[in-house]
């Protein structure tokens, strides 16, 4: 089964391009979704959660209740400590869940499924799939979709903008860009393109349920990513 990591930022168009792919029949691992899971109060990492930040992060402050984002933002937003607590407890436990499903789909006999994680990069999760792609449009664009669509002061949308990682860095990453830089349909034309470049051959998929084969297989894209290295920082050293 081949793995393969979607990843965007803010107005870049990433949801049109997931549900073209999901129309392809592709199955996707929605990691917003999972990160939503694994933060109810009937997951472990919410006890973590709860134990490190207190009840105050709670709906009406009380155990057993729903995680209140808000209050929860204002405290690890601000606070870059509280929020790599935060991460080490939330990023584990949907690297757990995405585990899960990705048995679940080989079990099932498929032979390609896309990780849809917005942090892939900050996650260090490229470092464990098969090929990245990129939804990539230019920051005057998404400033300007920002501000139609959410109805924002420029500002404000900058702010949003700013706080990820920009999508020209995370470029430098991708094995596949799908460039949204014109209309809707030449965006689901360009990921119909770019996913018959990445469908696995058939002959690899039946191969990959012989236990060596997988086990050769999860190895050389690891290895390869490891021999890569971090794009970001190989550049820094030219």
């Amino acid at each position: 089964m081949k793995v393969v990591g979607l990843t965007g930022g803010i107005a870049s168009g990433k949801s049109t391009v997931v549900s073209t792919i999901v129309s392809l029949d592709i199955p996707v691992i929605d990691c917003d979704k999972l990160a939503r899971i694994v933060v109810e109060p009937t997951h472990p990492a919410y006890k973590k959660l709860v134990a490190h930040f207190g009840v105050e992060i709670l709906q009406n402050q009380e155990m057993g209740q729903p995680l209140d984002r808000y209050k929860f933002g204002t405290i690890i937003f601000p606070n870059p400590a509280q929020r790599k607590v935060a991460n080490s407890i939330i990023h584990p436990a949907v690297r757990d869940e995405i585990l899960k499903r990705l048995f679940k789909l080989w079990i099932k006999g498929t032979s390609l499924v896309v990780i849809d994680v917005p942090l892939l990069l900050e996650g260090e999760l490229w470092r464990i799939v098969s090929e990245v792609i990129v939804v990539y449009c230019p920051p005057e664009t998404q400033l300007a979709r920002i501000k139609a669509r959410d109805g924002l002061s420029e500002e404000d949308a900058l702010a949003r903008i700013n706080a990820q990682r920009p999508l020209i860095e995370k470029v430098d990453y991708a094995d596949h860009v799908i460039q949204n830089i014109s209309d809707l349909d030449s965006l689901k034309q360009s990921t119909i393109e770019v996913m018959n470049k990445i469908k696995p051959n058939p002959i690899w998929t039946i191969l990959g349920y012989f236990p060596p084969f997988t086990f050769l297989m999860a190895s050389w894209v690891i290895a390869k990513r490891h021999l890569k290295g971090d794009p970001r920082k190989t550049k820094s050293k030219v």
